[in-house]
Order: structure tokens, then C-alpha cells, then sequence
């Protein structure tokens, strides 16, 4: 993509035009998500060639070639347009560019162009400006689209820029190309820690665990032993590979040692985000996915803070549960969804929603896949499973400051109240997709063969569940068909 040729027969051209009267139109660019940009001037009588070279972050040498250089000698649908499929832009990169046009015979520049990436057009542009709408959202079919022409500004702001029009579709992954795409996730590799402590290790080296076929990330738990190939009264190192803080017990433990009674957490699973790639504030988030039955276990759909604005410990700076399952004593399996303000009972569970199960397949939710919402906004964050709404938290019913359980308010209602009515909620988050296997915290209210925060918690769990290992393990499936964000 030289077109060094191209840039002698410019120069050959530039005398020809100075002094005329003919300018060249100012570049439309789009950028699309998740890759491919084009760059196209209207047609007019007279033209007929347009070029475009350009380079990425990169200021252009005078009319060199650039690493885009391209003639564009056919018009389409009333354009002129030069097209890479395969480019991956994202907000805050610049494109430096200059145009070129041969119009009635004469050669003419423009010089000198910047773009800068500040958000994402739709996907398939066509020239018509329209607003396609899926008239069944809950049957997971087509995306709702947004075209080139008037729209209504959202509230929405996605990695620190502002979205362009309400219904633009702004992030997705469908999970079909056989493997977890490293651009938008990645992949935990460390022991579960603060402050739910889980009874596994999340890795990202182990198909058991995580596996993407057929459309659907898989996600299920499997026992520590058998993939290590040690016993759990041993030592583990993770490795340079682990996403914890190096040298801490995030990424080595040793059962050994005498200063930790309990062995090595007994199963392994997995967990990945958009931490390194994509956040955004306010905005709808539609998953589509199928629960685990096994008991004491949770999938993880989470939205999680970019940054620990109102305090780092204890979920302090807000998690938004777009949806999970809980087994219940009664053995049917329940719905939840909600925002965690607070890692400790009684407070934790004050913002969050319960559908009970029943026999009813339409709400068995591990047999089959059902969508899952949720609509968040600057003033209130609302939740929906299959279009029906589940429940609504926000300033509407008071702000989140203001919680407070047998009178006992969060312990960081002061730093809260210094944001909007929805603080922690008006800061930027992240997606999170896992599966955590029990723990401290989650199951507070359960009966259960383990005690909170007791030295021997993991092995009094494993204990318990060795002997239906097997079946737990078969009913331990959590898929998910497809991810999408859209602005509000």
C-alpha cells in the first residue's frame, strides 16, 4: 500500500490545480465496531478519481504515501469511498490523512487532515440515514442499528467519550469464533481472594473451565487436583502468567504452611472482563445465557467500577448484578439481580431483587436460555429477565447514600453523598463474566456444611460435596450466548 506512483503523478498534477476555484469536499470518516473504517466524499460531475492515503497516530511527512494508500477510480451509491474491513480503531487514536481528486481532467488535494476516534458508527452504513429497530429485542435476533444522520444524544459514555446517538450499539460479542477474542477480554489467572474469598482458582489455561464452541462460552468448575496433578496439601505457584499482585498469596499458596490451616482451594473455574478494553457509563446490557444448577455456585454477570472512586474494600465503589441463580433449600432454583453496595450482611443484600424458581420450564432458569436486562441510567437502574421487568433501584426510591439496614447506613455514606443521587453508579464500569464456586459472604443466610470465616471453610465444603462430585460437577454448566451494550 505504497502508491508511490501515485504520489509522483500528484505532483506532476498540484500546478494545474492552484489557483482554481474547485475544492475538494471535506472527508466524511466512520468508524465501525469492532473493526473497519471508511473515508468517502459525495460525487459530483466531473470527478473521476478520488484517493485517500493516510497513517494512524502518526503525523503524515508531507504528501508521502502513508500506510493507507489507495485510487478509488469507480463511484458508489453517489460516493466516493475508500473502505478497510479489517482496521481496528478505538476511541482517542488520531488518523492523519490527505485526499486527492481528479475532477474534469485537473488534479486537486486536501491536506493536512485529522480525524480523531471519539466513537464508533454502525457496523453496515448504508448511505440512507435510518434507525432500525429489532421489533422483538427479547428474541436475541437482529441489533438495533444506528446510521449516519439525526439522532438523539445519550447519556451514555464509554471508555471516557461520549456515545452518539440513544440505541447505538456500542459493544458486542455472540462468542463465535471458537475462542475468547484477546482485544475485547481477558482472562483471570489467580486465587480468589478479598472479600468473598471463593472456594476456587480462577485460571486461564484450562478448557475444563472455559471453552467456547457452537456460539456459547462454557463455563463450569473442575477440581483443582485433577488438573495439577497434586494433591491440595501442597504448594501452587501460578506463575508470571497470574493477573494478581506478584509475590502475594493472590498468586502463590502453600497448604505447608502451618500459618494457613486450610489446603488449597479444591476446584478451579474462570473469569474474565473488559477491564483492559471497554467501560462505560449508563446504558442498557443484554445477555443471553443459561444458569448453573448445581448448588453453591455463582454465575457471575457483573458490571464492576473502573476506578474505586468511594473506596476500594467491600464492593464500596458498587457492583451492578445483571442477573444470577441461586439454589434454594427447597431445591428449586432462584433468580437474583440488583446492585451490591456492601460486602457484609445485612447491608449487602439490601439492593438486590428475587424471583423465586418454580416447576414452570419458562422460569427453570438452567434448562434453557433466557435474556437478561438491565437499563441503567443517571437516575435509576431497572432489571428485566425475558422483557419483564424484575425490579428498579435508584434515585426514584432515594439515593444510595441514603441505604440503611435496622438503621445501620453504609460505612461510606459520606463519600457517596459527594456524588449524584445514583453514586457509585455515575462512574464508568466494566464487564465481568464467571463462575465462582461458594465462599464467605455470598451464601450468609444458607444452611450449609461450612461456617463463615472458619480456618477449614474449603475442606468442611469439599468434604461435603466429594461424595456427588461427579453430578455436581454435571449440572455445574454456565453458557452464555451473546453479550451486547447499548446507549441510553
Amino acid at each position: 500500500m505504497h502508491g508511490s506512483l501515485f504520489v509522483c503523478c500528484s505532483f506532476l498534477l498540484l500546478w494545474l490545480s492552484l489557483g482554481s476555484a474547485y475544492e475538494v469536499p471535506k472527508a466524511t470518516i466512520q468508524v465501525f465496531y469492532p473493526k473497519g473504517f471508511e473515508v468517502s466524499i459525495p460525487h459530483e460531475e466531473g470527478i473521476t478519481l478520488f484517493a485517500f492515503h493516510g497513517k494512524l497516530n502518526e503525523e503524515m511527512d508531507g504528501l508521502e504515501a502513508g500506510f493507507w494508500a489507495r485510487d478509488i477510480v469507480k463511484m458508489k451509491n453517489g460516493r466516493w469511498t475508500f473502505r478497510d474491513r479489517e482496521a481496528k480503531l478505538k476511541p482517542g487514536d488520531i488518523l492523519y490523512y490527505w485526499t486527492y481528486v481528479i475532477y474534469n481532467g485537473l488534479g486537486y488535494r486536501e491536506d493536512d487532515g485529522v480525524f480523531s476516534v471519539t466513537a464508533y458508527n454502525a457496523s453496515n452504513p448504508i448511505p440512507t440515514p435510518a434507525v432500525l429497530v429489532d421489533p422483538n429485542p427479547s428474541s436475541g435476533g437482529a441489533d438495533i442499528d444506528i446510521r449516519m444522520g439525526n439522532c438523539v444524544p445519550p447519556k451514555t459514555v464509554a471508555n471516557g467519550i461520549p456515545t452518539r446517538c440513544v440505541s447505538q450499539l456500542i459493544f458486542s460479542d455472540d462468542f463465535n469464533g471458537g475462542k475468547l477474542d484477546p482485544s475485547k477480554w481477558q482472562v483471570e489467572h489467580r486465587f480468589s481472594g478479598a472479600p468473598d474469598y471463593e472456594f476456587n482458582i480462577y485460571v486461564n489455561d484450562a478448557s475444563q473451565t472455559l471453552s467456547v464452541a457452537g456460539g456459547h462460552v462454557d463455563l463450569q468448575p473442575y477440581p483443582t487436583k485433577r488438573l495439577y496433578k497434586q494433591n491440595l496439601d501442597s504448594k501452587l505457584d501460578l506463575g508470571q502468567e497470574c493477573t494478581g499482585e506478584k509475590n502475594t498469596a493472590d498468586c502463590v499458596r502453600d497448604a505447608r504452611n502451618r500459618n494457613r490451616p486450610d489446603k488449597l482451594p479444591p476446584l478451579v473455574s474462570s473469569k474474565f472482563s473488559s477491564k483492559q478494553s471497554f467501560a462505560f457509563k449508563y446504558g442498557r446490557v443484554d445477555v443471553r445465557a443459561k444458569m448453573p444448577k448445581a448448588k453453591y455456585l455463582v454465575p457471575q454477570m457483573w458490571l464492576e467500577p473502573k476506578l474505586n472512586t468511594y473506596g476500594k474494600d467491600d464492593y464500596q465503589s458498587g457492583q451492578l448484578r445483571i442477573a444470577y441463580s441461586r439454589k434454594s433449600a427447597t431445591g428449586q432454583l432462584d433468580l437474583w439481580a440488583g446492585a451490591v453496595l456492601n460486602a457484609k450482611e445485612p447491608l449487602r443484600s439490601s439492593k438486590l431483587c428475587h424471583k423465586l424458581g418454580s416447576n414452570d420450564n419458562t422460569e427453570d432458569w438452567g434448562d434453557s436460555f433466557h435474556n437478561y436486562t438491565m437499563e441503567w441510567t443517571p437516575r435509576e437502574i431497572k432489571w428485566l429477565v425475558d422483557g419483564q421487568e424484575l425490579c428498579k433501584k435508584g434515585s426514584g426510591t432515594g439515593a444510595f447514600s441514603e441505604t440503611r439496614v435496622t438503621n445501620k447506613p453504609l460505612p461510606n455514606a459520606d463519600e457517596l453523598e459527594k456524588g449524584n443521587g445514583i453514586a457509585p453508579f455515575d462512574q464508568e464500569f466494566y464487564l465481568t463474566f464467571g463462575l465462582s464456586v461458594a465462599g464467605f459472604n455470598e451464601f450468609f443466610y444458607d444452611e450449609k456444611p461450612w461456617h463463615e470465616a472458619e480456618p477449614r471453610a474449603m475442606s468442611d465444603f469439599w468434604t461435603d460435596i466429594k461424595s456427588q462430585k461427579d453430578q455436581w460437577l454435571s449440572e455445574g454448566q454456565f453458557k452464555i450466548d451473546y453479550v451486547k451494550v447499548y446507549a441510553l
